[in-house]
């Protein structure tokens, strides 16, 4: 073996090392800190871009969630004020059904018809006034037009929405959800209530008032059909969450307990490396002997 001393090739060699070694602590060290595998795209090129996608689509999916919760919200609502309205039809029904029984006098189906109208009033105020947010929910002609649009995954596609009807949002007028009157009078002659209406029109009119209950019904039932599907969308996205937040964390957290491994590992090899380089960088002394 030639003894050299320009160039000490054993000290070149040992510093490799250990710069390779203090390199692979840093790493671990970094890893361990954060708590993730890819701290920059040089720790996994492929890696950054996959799990940026995937941030984008958990990000998207939280969204999501918060959109079905608050169309729950909103056609909760709207099922509360329809509940009211119901009601009061109800009761509206109840009192020309009971007018319509000849037992009463002109005076007694009066003191009925001030109720009817109190309820008719009632109810084209919760018409005029129920709102979600800073939408009337009844009297919006975008709504009653089109319905509204619930926005239930994390993409733009049509398969990420769900369309609540607009037959929902369509007015509870008396009048509209009835046909009849607003100004609809168990008297023959409001202005002069001097006797009832016929047996044909009480008839009518009661007739009239069940189309208006199965209005308010048939709304009912679209607002729980809607729900129902909010509902199923909404466990689709939790489990698409959590199995995406799986799939991302392989790709991007540290296991700690293998970092820790290598971090010791490292840490051997570059003390190990430290008292090598000492050695190696006296090997050239031994040229001082030959001279």
């Amino acid at each position: 073996m030639a003894v050299i001393v320009n160039t000490n090739v054993d000290s070149i060699k040992i510093q490799n090392c250990l710069t390779t070694s203090l390199g692979k602590m840093s790493t671990s060290m970094q890893r361990m800190s954060t708590g993730l595998k890819v701290n920059s795209a040089k720790d996994d090129a492929a890696g950054t871009v996959i799990s940026a996608r995937m941030k984008v689509q958990l990000d998207g999916s939280k969204i999501a969630q918060n959109n079905i919760q608050n169309g729950n919200a909103m056609l909760s609502t709207i099922e509360g004020n329809l509940d009211v309205v119901e009601d009061n039809l109800s009761r509206i029904r109840d009192l020309t059904l009971q007018a319509k029984n000849g037992t009463y006098s002109v005076d007694e189906i009066q003191a009925m018809q001030d109720e009817v109208a109190e309820r008719i009033a009632e109810i084209n105020r919760i018409s005029e006034s129920s709102k979600y947010s800073d939408l009337t929910v009844f009297e919006d002609a975008t709504l009653s037009a089109n319905g509204v649009t619930f926005q239930v995954g994390p993409n733009a596609d049509q398969y990420n929405t769900i369309q609540a009807s607009n037959k929902i949002f369509e007015s509870v007028q008396f009048s509209a959800v009835t046909g009849l009157d607003a100004d609809f009078c168990l008297l023959d002659d409001p202005d002069n209530p001097t006797k009832p209406l016929t047996q044909d029109e009480y008839k009518a009119a009661i007739e009239k008032l069940d189309e208006g209950l199965d209005n308010i019904t048939r709304r009912k039932s679209l607002i729980g059909s809607a729900q129902n599907r909010l509902d199923s969308a909404y466990e689709t996205l939790t489990i698409q969450y959590e199995n995406l937040s799986s799939a991302k964390s392989i790709i991007t957290d540290s296991d700690i307990a293998a970092e820790a491994s290598q971090y010791t590992q490292n840490s051997i090899l570059q003390q190990v490396s430290t008292a090598l380089l000492s050695q190696a960088n006296q090997t050239p002394a031994i040229a001082l002997s030959l001279v």
